[in-house]
């Protein structure tokens, strides 16, 4: 997808968010499929800032930790009391709400971010600074 968008979008002001997620440097039980998939969408992501940087075109990432009323955690944190425990692992005590993410996003996209290129940007409440533990709900 990125690579047929390329084309419409090499322009001084152009810019791509990807979406990636924190197994993708941070190793959890049960997840090394979601890892290694999100590894190669951070590696795309500082690969093509370096490529299609002298097109215009700047290329950064999300990394969202626990949001509410998303499909993930629904999923992970489905078993009883996961989500007042989980709450509890994070540094801001709650978790983030889709708007944050969305905010980044347009952060990221606007002129404000003109010279942010290949960066991966953790958006987790602090999260991931407890390590992989801050992340299993049982």
């Amino acid at each position: 997808m990125l690579r047929a968008a390329h084309e419409h979008l090499r322009k001084p002001g152009a810019a791509i968010v990807n979406i990636s997620a924190p197994q993708s440097y941070m190793p959890m039980e049960g997840q090394v499929h979601v890892g290694a998939a999100k590894a190669g969408v951070d590696m795309l992501t500082r690969n093509l800032a370096v490529e299609w940087g002298r097109d215009g075109v700047r290329v950064n990432s999300i990394v969202p930790g626990p949001i509410e009323a998303t499909e993930g955690m629904e999923r992970l944190g489905a078993a009883p009391g996961a989500r007042a425990k989980l709450e509890k692992l994070i540094p801001l005590g709650r978790y983030g709400r889709k708007e944050e993410i969305a905010d980044l996003a347009v952060f990221l996209c606007s002129d404000a971010a003109q010279y942010v290129t290949g960066a991966i940007v953790v958006c987790d409440g602090g999260q991931s600074l407890l390590g992989s533990a801050g992340f299993r709900p049982d």
